[in-house]
């Protein structure tokens, strides 16, 4: 009897070591995200999103747009260096798509003073490791996961959605600058906006799911894809914290269309509309800063 109860509790105490170490892993993690945000923009963590984006979309941008210029110049025939690229810069997007809603899912926990009354009821005790409010919640939920990010995004704002993509409403494109060849407005004017967003969604995660979990899986080659692809990962982010960062009061990116230029302000004037930089703009070298 004594061997059993004995076999029992240090299977219990086991298990429970294992279990707080799988939770405070994952705080730290959360802490260590810190580490990787632009530092300098602490005090502005909706402008630090915003540049994260940027940034984060035009170097993985660039880089591919600039395989596919040599692989034109030099006339090379799709072969399989052209297929692994382009289905790793399809997860980079996703992780990029992670980051940024992970981020902004801890901005809207931390800044939204309604939300924040509730969630503070909700939590008791202390938070560990001096993680606000919005990070700590932020553990609960894995931002590659379709369905786990829209269910983050119901949990602060009290909602009962079916797909993410119902927050990505036609009035997150009020006043938008209209951009040349941008295919979400041509979906948008053809009201197959929602549709076809959930699709290319889709599509670019089962992508991501079986690149990462099987070598042998090499995508096909579809300019038309990626560029679906592209636009729905660069550009419906940066509209939607732009107009998040509007019902907020904070900075974002807005175009000139009387003087034609680009700044960052949290109070636009009347001719300053909401921009989303696209495959051009992330590549162009004709611009100067003023």
């Amino acid at each position: 009897m004594y061997f059993l109860i004995s076999t029992f509790v240090n299977l219990l105490y086991s298990s429970t070591i294992k279990y707080m170490s799988k939770i405070t892993n994952k705080l730290k993690a959360i802490e260590e995200y810190r580490e990787t945000r632009n530092v300098s923009l602490d005090n502005d963590f909706m402008l630090a999103i915003t540049s994260n984006l940027l940034n984060n979309l035009s170097v993985r941008n660039n880089f591919i747009h600039l395989l596919l210029r040599s692989y034109k110049k030099q006339d090379k025939k799709v072969d399989s260096t052209l297929k692994i690229a382009t289905g790793l810069y399809i997860c980079s997007l996703i992780t990029c798509w992670e980051t940024f809603f992970r981020d902004l899912f801890i901005f809207i926990s931390n800044h939204d003073d309604k939300i924040k009354r509730r969630l503070s009821i909700e939590i008791s005790g202390t938070i560990p490791l001096e993680l606000t409010i919005g990070e700590y919640l932020a553990r609960k939920y894995n931002f590659q996961n379709l369905n786990q990010t829209h269910e983050a995004f119901d949990y602060i704002f009290q909602n009962k959605t079916k797909e993410l993509t119902e927050y990505f409403t036609n009035d997150i494109f009020n006043d938008a600058i209209y951009i040349e060849n941008a295919i979400i407005f041509k979906w948008i004017c053809e009201g197959v906006f929602k549709e076809k967003v959930d699709i290319i969604l889709q599509t670019a995660f089962e992508i991501r799911h079986r690149i990462t979990h099987d070598a042998n899986y090499i995508i096909d080659f579809n300019s038309k894809l990626l560029s679906e692809i592209e636009c729905v990962f660069q550009m419906v982010p940066q509209f939607f914290i732009s107009n998040i960062a509007a019902k907020y009061s904070q900075k974002r990116v807005v175009f000139n269309i009387k003087e034609h230029y680009l700044r960052i302000t949290d109070n636009p004037n009347e001719h300053e509309k909401p921009y989303a930089f696209n495959v051009k703009d992330f590549m162009a070298d004709d611009y100067k800063i003023i």
